[in-house]
């Protein structure tokens, strides 16, 4: 018995023989025509799929877009603006479909505090990202939400050189060493 023959037993203890040819994928060229008219074929079955999507998956899969690319961000270097607190939390607000006085009321937030957020004029604590956490369903972790505040907060210590210098000024008995 070869290593597929060990691998098609195993299956067949899970699946039945149609199932596993219908996730069996065919390679092949084809013509031209026919790729298209696959390729039509597809974007009518997914315009209508989308279409007939409840609002709850709708919900759900906007949120889980949102997450995967919070996580994408997390992995890539440096801060990028699209990705900041604030704008991540008017996207998912968006998503929502609710105004901002509905969600802060949601939340338990002040209007003129998620107003400050909104426009980045404060930052979130951690109480907040609990509160995203269990509003969203536990599909974006609080530690998402925060962890959008720290790249920022990152971002800024690193290139903030006009507030290091007025930092570096209050300093008395700096310690010296010597190469």
């Amino acid at each position: 018995m070869n290593k597929y023959d060990t691998i098609y037993e195993h299956l067949l203890e899970e699946f039945t023989v149609e199932e596993i040819a219908g996730a069996y994928i065919f390679s092949g060229d084809l013509e031209k025509n026919e790729q298209t008219e696959i390729e039509e074929e597809f974007r009518k079955l997914r315009a209508k799929a989308l279409l007939e999507r409840t609002e709850e998956q709708r919900l759900l899969s906007e949120l889980m877009r949102m997450k995967l690319l919070m996580r994408d961000y997390f992995e890539r270097s440096g801060f990028e603006e699209a990705f900041s607190f604030s704008k991540q939390l008017e996207q998912y607000i968006k998503i929502l479909g609710r105004s901002h006085k509905e969600f802060a009321e949601d939340v338990d937030l002040h209007p003129t505090k998620l107003s400050r957020l909104l426009n980045d004029r404060e930052n979130p604590n951690v109480e907040l990202t609990y509160r995203l956490e269990t509003h969203c369903g536990n599909i974006i972790p609080a530690v998402y939400w925060w962890k959008l505040l720290a790249k920022r907060m990152e971002e800024n210590v690193r290139t903030d050189d006009e507030m290091r210098q007025t930092e570096k000024q209050r300093v008395r008995n700096q310690l010296r060493f010597s190469a």
